[in-house]
């Protein structure tokens, strides 16, 4: 592993450049690798073959050996060589991703998982997004009650307490981050799980919060992860680095997240595999953490079609087949008052998990939703990859067919569960149910 006071070495002597002139370099070599790799995108093959995943980890060595991690503090280039990045995958590959969370009878461990394996992705769901002070407990709870989820990779977190806003850098970020921790501690209090892995930490942003967080009692190794992550595309600053090094003297696992944008910088769902490789190749250079996630969306914010599902899938299977680390993934719809809620999370549980996903940090926008996506992911685990890409091809039509009605119809937590009994209301099951039947006819395995 190279060290990260070695990054630091390079982000001081490294080649000195403008931001837009590293997008440049960037954008014209991804083209370059793509074509030179022969990377061909193939809509109904949304589970991405093995020559495919090969041709995909090679092309992304190869672009991050060109172009490096543009620091934006110093606006210089970090350059790492090819043997390098070969050697940390090697790393890996011989070591593949596995970590322990929880205490207790909450203990669980995250490991490297093949596309074919039988065992099933972990289910790591929590509440995420914005909540409110009064329904927040609740949100959490819906989660932790759920006897099938094992971890929750993030908890949500407040716009603002009371009339205080968590601004970063500021005390008043601290003071809504202490808010949140005491009432996540009650919410799995009451579900009866206070060992639980409760994940990132999703208010506070800036070092100075984050670190004061890390004390007995609030947030520590066993139940917490700290973002590192390497910002889209191939940037970053001091504070992923001083979190990094943060992260191993207090023997954290870090949370790195490997994000692309299609319709940037990556034109298409190629481009966009590689950079997603090239930029989880970059993280784990410097942060050594055994899981990381990958997510990518469209310019307008889509995150559940076709060519996104296509460049998770190479981007998965390229670290599949060639890097080993434990890879991640979110499988969520918009919650509305229609089957899409669910629909759209199950096509992407499904996918995912024949991708060779390790654990879903997030499944469904609620506590049983997250139970069905992952009852799903259990039926479909180690299923064979043309009998996988034929179901979600299906599931993409089913899911093409509901999104009509999410328009003007979505709803937030307090809607869809009663929030003192913590259980979802009747007509909202209803649902879920009325999704399940037509995930059932297009194949779904329940």
């Amino acid at each position: 592993m190279i060290p990260i006071i070695e990054f630091q070495e390079r982000s001081l002597s490294g080649p000195v450049m403008k931001a837009d002139e590293f997008d440049l370099e960037f954008a014209m070599k991804i083209r370059d690798v793509v074509q030179k790799y022969n990377i061909e995108y193939n809509e109904n093959e949304l589970v991405v073959d093995d020559a495919t995943a090969d041709a995909v980890y090679q092309a992304a060595v190869e672009l991050l050996a060109e172009v490096g991690i543009y620091h934006m503090d110093t606006e210089r280039v970090i350059k790492l060589t090819r043997e390098e990045i070969e050697q940390v995958a090697k790393e890996y590959c011989d070591n593949p991703g596995r970590h322990t969370f929880g205490r207790d009878k909450d203990e669980v461990t995250i490991e490297y998982r093949a596309s074919t394996d039988k065992r099933p992705p972990t289910l790591y769901a929590g509440s995420w997004g914005v909540a409110q002070e009064e329904w927040y407990v609740p949100y959490i709870q819906s989660f932790a009650q759920e006897e099938s989820i094992k971890a929750m990779g993030i908890t949500a977190g407040l716009a603002k307490l009371g009339d205080m806003k968590a601004k970063a850098g500021t005390p008043s970020e601290i003071a809504v981050g202490l808010w949140e921790q005491e009432h996540i501690k009650e919410a799995l209090q009451k579900a009866g799980r206070p060992g639980l892995h409760v994940g990132l930490l999703a208010t506070l942003s800036s070092p100075g919060g984050i670190m004061t967080m890390m004390a007995p009692g609030i947030r520590e190794a066993y139940n917490t992860q700290i973002g590192v992550h390497i910002i889209p595309e191939m940037k970053i600053s001091w504070s992923q680095f001083v979190l990094a090094q943060f992260c191993q003297v207090r023997g954290i696992q870090p949370w790195q997240s490997s994000m692309s944008m299609i319709g940037g910088l990556c034109r298409n769902a190629q481009d966009t595999a590689v950079g997603l490789t090239a930029n989880l190749l970059g993280q784990i250079s410097y942060s050594h953490g055994q899981l990381c996630s990958l997510f990518t969306n469209h310019m307008d914010g889509k995150s559940a079609t076709r060519p996104t599902h296509w460049a998770y899938s190479a981007a998965a299977r390229a670290s599949e087949r060639n890097i080993k680390v434990c890879i991640g993934g979110c499988a969520s719809g918009v919650l509305c008052k229609s089957p899409f809620t669910l629909i759209q999370a199950v096509n992407m549980a499904t996918l995912f998990t024949a991708s060779s996903m390790s654990y879903c940090w997030i499944a469904g926008n609620t506590g049983i939703e997250a139970r069905y996506a992952g009852e799903v992911m259990n039926a479909i685990a180690g299923m064979e990859r043309g009998q996988a890409n034929e179901l979600v091809n299906k599931m993409m039509d089913l899911q093409t067919k509901y999104a009509p009605e999410v328009k003007g119809n979505t709803c937030k937590f307090p809607e869809v569960y009663d929030l003192e009994t913590v259980q979802p209301h009747q007509w909202y099951v209803d649902y879920l149910d009325k999704a399940k039947e037509e995930l059932a006819a297009c194949g779904v395995p329940y």
